[in-house]
């Protein structure tokens, strides 16, 4: 039997994170340490201040939710803003 399309190796969570305007090399993540960030960052109004998730199709016609999370100025020292985005494909959550 061979793989759906839904399930090319391209199929891991995606961490892309921005520091003051400055984009950073996105990083693979495992499902169960998006799924935790995402929690901790839900549970954290005083140090995030926005999380937002989107469902959509990518332009391989691959369901996607991306996940927004905006930290809140000052949480580090040096640092005015800095915002992660997941792109968490569909079937890597549905596979849990």
């Amino acid at each position: 039997m061979s793989p759906s399309p839904a399930r090319s190796t391209t199929q891991h969570p995606t961490l892309h994170t921005q520091v003051d305007g400055m984009n950073y090399r996105p990083d693979p993540i495992t499902v169960i340490a998006t799924l935790s960030h995402i929690r901790s960052a839900r549970k954290s109004p005083k140090s995030v201040d926005a999380v937002n998730v989107y469902a959509f199709t990518s332009r391989d016609g691959i369901p996607l939710h991306v996940v927004y999370i905006h930290h809140v100025p000052g949480r580090w020292d040096g640092v005015r803003e800095v915002i992660d985005v997941y792109e968490i494909p569909t079937a890597a959550l549905t596979d849990l």
